[in-house]
Formats: C-alpha cells, structure tokens, sequence
C-alpha cells in the first residue's frame, strides 16, 4: 500500500454548525500519514475560531484569508500542500472510517481514485474498476462520472495553473471544470473505490442551496467546459459528448428554477444546434427544448421521469434510496 503524505484540504465560509464533526472526521482516520489544511475563506461567524482549536496540533494547517470563493480557498490549499496526494473535503461534509485508507491501498500508480458519497455509490458501483485516461476524460466531460471534488485521490502534480483559476461568480459547478483540467493532465488509468468515502450532509445555507443554476449560467459553465476539452478528444466523440453535457445541465438548471424554462434563450438554441450537429433525435428532450410554459415543462418532465424508470427499474429503488437517506441526512443536521 502507498503510504505517501495525503493533504486534506478543507475550504471554510460560515459553516460554524458543521465544520468541528468535519475535522474530526479527518482526524481520526485510520490512515495516519496526513496533513490537514484548513482555509478559512473569510468566514463571519464563529468558523474561525473552532478551526484554531486544532491549530496547534503537528499535522493541522490553519490559514485565513478574504473572501474569495471556494476556487481560491481551494487554490490556497494545494499551494500550500506539501503532500503527494490531494483530497478536499468540504466543510459541512463528514469522511466515512478509514477511508482514506481504503482509497490509499489501491492507488499503485495512478494519479486519480475516485470513490463515492452516498448519493452516487449506486452508479459508482456499476463503474469498471480502472477507466482509461481517455475514457475518464470523455466521461468527465459529459458528467456521466460524478465532478465532486470530495471523494477523491488527485496526484499533487495534475495541479497546474489552469486547475484552480476560474472567476469567482462560478461558484457551482465549478468543480466540473477543475476535473477537467485534472482529468486532461492526467496520463494513468483511473482507479475506482466502489465504497462510500464521505457522507454530504444536508446544509441549507451551501451555495447548491442559495445560487440558482440559471440557463445564463449553464450556458457559460457549457462553453467553459467546451474550451478546456478543446482538441483533447476525437471529433466525433466531442459532438456526442457535448450533447450529453448540455442536456445534464439543462435539467440541472430546470431543477433549480423549478421548470422555468425559454424555448428562446441562448441556451436551448445551442443545444439544438448541438443535437442536430452530433445527429441526436431524442424526442422527450427536444419536446422540452421547444417549450416555455412551465406547467407543459413540467408535464413533459415528468412524462420523461416515468419513462426511464420503466426502461431503468433500478432508478426506483435509487429514488427510494434518495429519500431515506435525505431523511437520514435531516436527522444528523438536527443533532
């Protein structure tokens, strides 16, 4: 087993109800060969001085700074890192027992591991256990692999300017494009963990729960994404592709604004330009492209819920799966 020093870091902004069990987490990891990195991204209320409490100890970095979003508190964290690996961890997030040494026995030589949280350990469980670097990358791009940030190994080296460089409006999502500067600098196979490695608990006040995913935004997160993949994938895999990623952030972004949708807007236009370009019919996602209403978006939504899971069974016991575990997430915020 690689017993390299694994810097963990984790970026702070107000989140003085959860970051304590989040530390501790890290802290009693059975893995011990670890340095701890804690980014105080101008927090104002009491973050700060809980994290000082472990400021003191040997393998606990603790660092202040203005706000400047979770890219930057990220970026701070790796230039300062002297570990071989990197894993992040976010504040209000906790890390499942031993995990990291689960990840660390089966790393050899690559430079990415990706494990689960418990929202996806039912697709990474159906994940081979080493994806090429070209099939990770393309995956990557089209979000069929999860752009968490948490739950995985990264080799220190795959970090290089571009990584963590984004404007600090990006604040969700943002964790796609430095996965795909990671994943396009990476030249190994990727190993994947089919075990549950962080449980993301349910804070109301994150940014996944405050910054509406809007189609203005998806656009720009889309085109961003579309710069960074540039050349590094076979043409005709890129136009597949690029379908797939628009389409997930368009129902990503009808999520968010509660299927307020415009047939119109510049989005929807570039993705039909990209489905006609790659040949894609799919009839359910053209239906709701060429809609505004959000009643009829809703109704097609729906129509096309019903539709997968009878195509896909398994979704059901995963919606099943989804809503016990909220309710288990609930149970643990509450305490």
């Amino acid at each position: 087993m690689d017993s390299s020093l694994v810097s963990i870091i984790i970026p702070i902004y107000n989140t003085a109800e959860y970051v304590e069990k989040c530390i501790l987490s890290v802290l009693s990891q059975s893995y011990k060969n670890i340095e701890l990195i804690l980014v105080n991204d101008g927090s104002t209320d009491n973050s700060g001085k809980i994290c000082k409490k472990y400021e003191n100890l040997p393998n606990v970095i603790y660092i202040e700074q203005e706000n400047r979003g979770v890219t930057a508190a990220r970026k701070q964290g790796v230039d300062t890192a002297k570990g071989e690996w990197i894993m992040f961890v976010d504040s209000d997030d906790l890390l499942v027992e031993d995990s990291i040494y689960g990840l660390m026995d089966i790393c050899k030589s690559a430079d990415i591991i990706i494990g689960a949280n418990q929202r996806n350990i039912d697709s990474v469980k159906k994940l081979p256990d080493i994806i090429s670097k070209e099939k990770y990358l393309e995956m990557q791009y089209a979000r069929e692999i999860s752009a968490s940030p948490c739950a995985k190994l990264f080799r220190r080296r795959l970090f290089d300017e571009q990584a963590l460089t984004f404007p600090k409006h990006i604040v969700r999502c943002e964790d796609y494009l430095m996965n795909l500067v990671l994943a396009i600098n990476n030249q190994s196979d990727v190993y994947v963990y089919k075990h549950q490695i962080c449980f993301i608990r349910n804070n109301p006040t994150s940014a996944t729960h405050t910054r509406l995913l809007t189609l203005d935004y998806m656009l720009e997160l889309c085109k961003r994404g579309d710069d960074i993949i540039s050349n590094h994938i076979p043409y005709d895999i890129f136009l597949d592709q690029r379908v797939k990623q628009r389409i997930y952030f368009f129902y990503e972004a009808m999520h968010d604004t509660k299927y307020t949708s415009n047939s119109h807007h510049p989005f929807i236009k570039d993705i039909k330009r990209c489905m006609n370009e790659a040949g894609v019919w799919s009839p359910i996602d053209r239906w709701l492209l060429s809609i505004s209403s959000p009643w009829a978006v809703q109704s097609v939504w729906n129509l096309r819920r019903v539709i997968m899971r009878i195509k896909n069974p398994f979704m059901i016991k995963h919606d099943i799966k989804k809503i016990l575990t909220y309710i288990h997430s609930s149970d643990i915020t509450d305490k």
